[in-house]
This record gives C-alpha cells, structure tokens and sequence, in this order.
C-alpha cells in the first residue's frame, strides 16, 4: 500500500468514525487529505469502494486484537480481550464498530464485521458455557458485551459532566469490572 493511500484511509476511517458513512462526505475527506476528490477516487473508485476497504482494515484490526489477547484458557482469553476492548473503547476503532453495524443495511453484500464476530464466536465456542449454549444465544451475548461497551464509551463525557470526574473514573473502573463479570458469566454458561 502506498503511503498516499494509507494517509487517505487513516483520514477516512477517522472521518467515518465521527461522521457514519452518510455523514462523511468524499469532498470533506479530500479537503482534509489535502488533495482533490478524484485522487481520491483514483484510489479506491468510489465513496462505497474506499468505505468497505476502511471496514476491511477495521475488521482485520479487530481479529488481530482478538489474537493478540491470547491467553491459554479460552474464558480468560475471552475475559482479557473483552477486558482490554473496554480500555480502548474511545478510539476511533471502537466508534466505527457501532457505525459499521448502523450503516450495514441487511440487504447488504459485504459484512466486514463477520470474520471478527465469528472469531469471537469460536472463542466464547471453546468455554465450557459458550459449548454448551446455542450459537444465537453466544452471539447475543456477545452483542450485549460489546453493545455495552460502546453504550458506556459514548457516556463518558456526560457521566463526567454530571457527576464530576472523580466519579466517572470510578463508575469507568466498576464497569470494567462488570464486563469482566459478564464474559465470566457467559464462559460458564450461566450466572455466577
């Protein structure tokens, strides 16, 4: 990848991420690369084409992490990815997370979220809970973990406004211990 096009998809992944899809526009993110709209269309063709190729890098990203949480137990493999998605859950990444879920109409082709759900799925699958349990009743675990992360992340802000930093640290560190609770609880099968 030339190093034009990796500048334009950071550009791009920043601008879907604080925008969705709808939001960004091809001329917003040629004005912020610096460059005119048919560069970037030289690159990637269409607003779609330079979408999915974000998405794409998104998910790989993603299943990377995944992998790199390895830990010999698969329900501490699970805990300590969950765990550290939660540490990270202002990034760009996390945000594009939500938007790539809201922005995939179901009729859609390309479902770049996929191979990282699936990976999350083969993982919850080797736990002794997660073997025991139907695939849709993991995945909607899974959702519901992820789901609150994102709803704790883009809270943040207001929790401090409201409640002072202080306090939005400590509610931070609580959560964090609550998703660790709730991957536990799906890795056995059941409540704790």
């Amino acid at each position: 990848m030339t190093d034009a096009k990796a500048a334009y998809l950071a550009i791009a992944t920043r601008k879907f991420a604080a925008d969705g899809y709808h939001g960004a526009s091809l001329a917003a993110l040629a004005n912020e690369a610096g460059v005119t709209k048919q560069a970037l269309l030289h690159f990637f063709g269409s607003k779609e084409r330079l979408y999915a190729e974000v998405l794409a890098g998104l998910a790989e990203r993603l299943c990377e992490e995944v992998d790199a949480a390895t830990v010999a137990d698969p329900a501490a493999h699970l805990t300590a990815y969950f765990t550290g998605l939660a540490e990270r859950a202002e990034t760009d990444d996390a945000r594009l997370v939500i938007r790539a879920l809201l922005d995939s109409p179901e009729e859609a082709g390309f479902w770049p979220m996929k191979p990282f759900l699936d990976r999350l799925l083969r993982l919850a699958g080797r736990t002794q809970g997660g073997a025991a349990m139907e695939e849709e009743e993991a995945l909607a675990r899974l959702f519901a973990v992820i789901g609150a992360i994102q709803y704790f992340a883009i809270s943040q802000r207001a929790i401090s406004g409201m409640y002072g930093w202080e306090t939005s640290e400590g509610a931070a560190a609580a959560f964090k211990a609550r998703i660790a609770e709730s991957v536990r609880e799906l890795a056995a099968g059941g409540v704790e």
